[in-house]
Formats: structure tokens, C-alpha cells, sequence
């Protein structure tokens, strides 16, 4: 009995010191999830959501861009590995609410396509958004593309005379301004309005 007792307690106490090196591993990667912003970039690519919004103020906050655009052209692309599709949408900026669209187009990645959707819902080629917008965080060429907030949150619609404006190129910040964009997700989680102005979002 001596000897089961003294091959007990040596056993116990690496029991012990696992349990407590699992929990404060848990408990760190569990704290910067909570940090991390509305999208979280996997190796290949893909979107998390790490982040529920509960205010438009949230979302404008944790975004790099804030602008109203049309889908000026598109293309579907695998250029993370050799199977998950990528819609790379080349917006032309009619108006910036945050940050610096630069020279007035930017390219927006979504997970997925029309044919192969993965995750989101693909903005359409001659539409007007109204875009929440980060960085993609890759490399090389793609790191000037960005993805939107909160994968599809941060997508707002235009109505048919904002997208008729845009498209003949007569849109101009005054149009845009007083239109009502509809959230393109509703069924996201997040706690956004259903319509939203470029007015209503809060100045960066």
C-alpha cells in the first residue's frame, strides 16, 4: 500500500498542473477572440465572425473604409489555394464616409461565389453599396484589397434610382447622401438597423 500511495500523489499533482496550464490557455485564447475585430482571417483566407455588432458606431469603428460605391467589374479567383473560390469586387467610390479610398476604386474580397457560396451574400456587378470595409490583412498584391466587417454586415443596398445614377456616372456625394441603403443581411446577428443614410454613420 506504501508503494501505491507514493505513486499516487506524484500523479495527482501532474494532473493538476495540466488541468491549470489547459484552463489559462482557454482563458487567453478566449480574450483575444473578444479583441479581435468583426472578421478574423483564417491562413486560407476564409472569414470568422469574431464579433457581433451592436451599433452602427461599432461597425464604423472597427472598419478601415467607409464608402458608397458601384460594382464596377468582378471576377471569381482561387488565389489563396486551389479550392475555395474568392468574388473580388473592383468598386468605384462615389463617396468616403472613413478612411482614404486612394484613387477612387478599391477591390473588396467575399468568400465564396455565385456558383460556389461558401459564406455571405455577393454583392452584383452595376449595384451601389454602402460599405463597411477592413483591410485584408494577406500579402503582396492582395494586401490592398479589403474585406467587409463583419463578413456580410457591413453591407448595405442602394435603391434603384441611387443605382441608375450611379451606373450612367452622374451620381454625385449630394444624391448619395440623402438615400436610403438597406442592410443586405438581416439575419446576421447583429443588432444594425435595416436601413441605414450615409448621414447616420457617425463621423470618424
Amino acid at each position: 500500500m506504501k508503494k501505491h500511495t507514493r505513486l499516487v500523489k506524484p500523479i495527482l499533482a501532474m494532473v493538476a498542473a495540466l488541468s491549470i496550464a489547459f484552463g489559462v490557455g482557454a482563458c487567453g485564447s478566449s480574450g483575444t477572440t473578444a479583441q479581435t475585430s468583426g472578421n478574423a482571417t483564417t491562413s486560407k483566407g476564409e472569414i470568422s465572425r469574431a464579433k457581433i455588432y451592436d451599433s452602427v458606431k461599432a461597425i464604423t469603428d472597427d472598419s478601415d473604409l467607409v464608402i458608397v460605391g458601384t460594382v464596377a467589374d468582378q471576377k471569381v479567383v482561387q488565389d489563396i489555394d486551389d479550392e475555395t473560390d474568392f468574388t473580388l469586387s473592383t468598386v468605384k467610390v462615389i463617396t468616403t464616409k472613413k478612411g482614404d479610398a486612394g484613387d477612387k476604386t478599391v477591390v473588396v474580397r467575399q468568400t465564396g461565389s455565385t456558383k460556389n457560396q461558401t459564406a455571405g451574400a455577393i454583392m452584383k456587378t452595376g449595384s451601389t453599396y454602402l460599405l463597411f470595409l477592413v483591410h485584408s490583412g494577406l500579402s503582396g498584391d492582395l494586401a490592398s484589397q479589403y474585406y467587409v466587417t463583419g463578413a456580410d454586415a457591413g453591407i448595405y443596398l442602394a435603391p434603384t434610382t441611387a443605382k441608375a445614377k450611379a451606373q450612367t456616372g452622374t451620381a454625385t456625394e449630394q444624391d448619395i447622401s440623402g438615400e436610403t441603403f438597406n442592410r443586405v443581411n438581416s439575419d446576421s446577428g447583429d443588432n444594425l438597423p435595416a436601413t441605414l443614410t450615409v448621414d447616420e454613420v457617425p463621423a470618424s
